[in-house]
Formats: structure tokens, C-alpha cells, sequence
């Protein structure tokens, strides 16, 4: 299978494993499951994910307040934001940069969206009146923080080693990967993604 926005590579966790022979390949398939069901096992526990799609995704919202807007995930980048005023399904406003702030400024996500005091409008009181077509995330890969590379290892090196036991924490199987769930209280993500975690 291919890994499918994995936070780590399969090379790493061969490695971590001790599988440095390239020909010793018949556990592949099953670290890239692992590996998988521990990249979204992290996106869980953190409430945000750590990638961003190759094609723009377009996302609705409904705005509570006029000026200011919180989406329900991270944003790396907006191609067009557009409202609905009158609640008909079209969109037919399309603000500019310039009518928008993206916040917060200095970080590689941003989770509100503030309405320039110069610009030409408002968030309209429209259910479903936002519509924002980008790039949804916490980063882009190349932004991606260690933490998360080196947990995701730490975590599929775990699953891998608890298949042939007992399997505790781990929920089920799938065609795209195995899921699972992090404990609450987990120490080592405490201490390398803690500060991840989505509190908003």
C-alpha cells in the first residue's frame, strides 16, 4: 500500500524497527499500516491535522459575529473567500486580501479570520453564508514540526510491536490503515505534541 499523508517515512521506521536489510520487506505492509494509524491517531488526539491536500478544498461556514470569523479547522492559505448575503445559496460577493486578516500572524496555521476595519465588508448573519476555498491545515509538509515526525514514529514502532499481543488501544482495521486511539494522559505525547493540541 501506499502511506496516505503519514508522518513519518517507512525507511524510519524500518530503521527504529531494525530492519536494515532493503531486501527484508515482508513487514512493509503492515508498517505502512502503522504508520498511517498513527498519523491519524495524532490528528485525533491533536483536533488538527498536520497536511494539506495537493488541490484546494472548499469549506462552509456560518459566521457568529459580523466581524470575526473561527473556522472549525487550521488554514494555511485562502485562494478565494467568497458570502452569501442573502441566504439563497449563492455566493456572490468575493472579498479581496485586503478586506480579511488571517490570524494569527507569525504562525504556519491560521484559525481566525478577522474583518479588515478597512475593508468592504462583513460576515453575513446567513447560515452557511461563508464559503472559503484553500489550502485546510495545520502546515504544509515541508513546515511540518519534528514533534510530530518523531511521535508518529514512536507511536507506529508501538503498534508494529504490540501486533503479535495483545492489540490494546487498537480500535480495528481498514483497507487505508489500522485506527487507534492515544490515551488521554499519554506521557510522550504530552511531552513532544502537547502543545499542538487544538484549543479552539
Amino acid at each position: 500500500m501506499t502511506i496516505t499523508n503519514g508522518y513519518c517515512a517507512l525507511a524510519e521506521v524500518r530503521q527504529l524497527l531494525g530492519y536494515s536489510n532493503a531486501l527484508e520487506t515482508t513487514s512493509d505492509l503492515l508498517i505502512e499500516k502503522v504508520i498511517e494509524a498513527a498519523s491519524r491517531a495524532i490528528d485525533a488526539w491533536c483536533d488538527r491535522r498536520f497536511f494539506t491536500t495537493s488541490a484546494d478544498e472548499t469549506k462552509y461556514y456560518t459566521a457568529k459575529y459580523y466581524n470575526v470569523l473561527f473556522p472549525e479547522e487550521d488554514i494555511v492559505s485562502i485562494t478565494t473567500l467568497k458570502t452569501d448575503e442573502d441566504g439563497d445559496g449563492t455566493f456572490e460577493v468575493t472579498w479581496a486580501t485586503t478586506d480579511y486578516l488571517l490570524l494569527p500572524f507569525n504562525q504556519p496555521y491560521k484559525n481566525i479570520i478577522e474583518v479588515d476595519p478597512e475593508g468592504d465588508y462583513t460576515f453575513p448573519a446567513t447560515k452557511k453564508g461563508v464559503q472559503i476555498v484553500g489550502k485546510f491545515g495545520y502546515c504544509a509538509i515541508t513546515d511540518r514540526p519534528p514533534e510530530i515526525t518523531t511521535f508518529c514514529m514512536l507511536l507506529a514502532v508501538r503498534l508494529f510491536k504490540r501486533m503479535s499481543e495483545a492489540p490494546f488501544g487498537v480500535m480495528g482495521f481498514s483497507e487505508t490503515g489500522q485506527s487507534t486511539v492515544i490515551p488521554s494522559d499519554d506521557p510522550d505525547a504530552k511531552m513532544l505534541i502537547g502543545k499542538y493540541r487544538r484549543l479552539i
